[in-house]
């Protein structure tokens, strides 16, 4: 039986080949392993909220209705794993403060901006996490897409949060992304008053995805550049 030489394997090791090497097909840190998440989390909400709002529903009605989605997929996250999808916390909290937004808002500036209300509360929520929370933000990002759903994976990743340095990683994504963020959106606010509006319409959501683009690329370069790091020191101190 293999089992038992599990636990013989040293926390560090098992975070490695974590990242290194998916434990079966369709695990590791990708895009693909988080689909069903993404799709049931973000899509389904955005693709609800346009049909709502084409069939004539408000825009606060529509987009609280949406947030049902978020909703099944936090509480389908517990059922299987016994913690929250944090996806579906993210988004769950913007269609929160979305509604709450829209109605206290009578300003028409505001739909030109609402977008840059959502980007500044992921930020704010980034740099409040490393503060308010055990661990930032990030960190539960990080154990979700390297798991998969996979709760050997998951205690893997947790199972870093005992070394400094990998602490040190943590906190200083969770910085840059909320600094990121909040600065993205202050850039896209200020914007809103000083151009024409069909000006701005291009340039946000521009200016969005450049961001986004940007912080995933620095983000995986990163995460890369620190595990072939720690994977060399083990290597010249013998696993230990």
């Amino acid at each position: 039986m293999n089992a038992p030489s599990e636990p013989q394997t040293s926390p560090i090791t098992s975070a490695t080949e974590l990242f290194d090497t998916p434990s079966r097909p369709g695990q590791g840190m990708s895009l693909r392993a988080q689909l069903p998440s993404l799709l049931l989390n973000a899509v389904a909400p955005f693709v609800a909220y346009q049909a709502l709002t084409n069939l004539g529903m408000g825009s606060v009605t529509a987009l609280a209705s949406s947030a049902v989605f978020p909703a099944l997929g936090i509480g389908w996250s517990f059922l299987r794993i016994r913690r929250p999808d944090i996806i579906g916390v993210v988004s769950l909290t913007f269609i929160v403060v979305g509604v709450a937004a829209g109605l206290a808002s009578g300003d028409p500036r505001f739909v030109l901006v609402k977008d840059s209300l959502m980007t500044g509360v992921f930020g704010i929520l980034c740099l409040g996490s490393l503060v308010l929370v055990p661990r930032p933000l990030l960190f539960y990002f990080g154990r979700q897409f390297s798991s998969a759903g996979d709760p050997a994976r998951a205690a893997a990743f947790e199972s870093m949060w005992h070394y400094p340095r990998f602490r040190d990683v943590i906190r200083l994504m969770t910085i840059v992304w909320g600094v990121g963020y909040v600065i993205e959106a202050l850039v896209r606010v200020g914007l809103s008053f000083i151009l024409p509006i069909p000006v701005f319409l291009l340039l946000s959501p521009l200016l969005a995805f450049g961001v986004t683009v940007g912080l995933i690329s620095w983000t995986v370069t990163h995460a890369r550049r620190e595990t072939r790091r720690r994977a060399a020191e083990l290597r010249a101190t013998g696993g230990a």
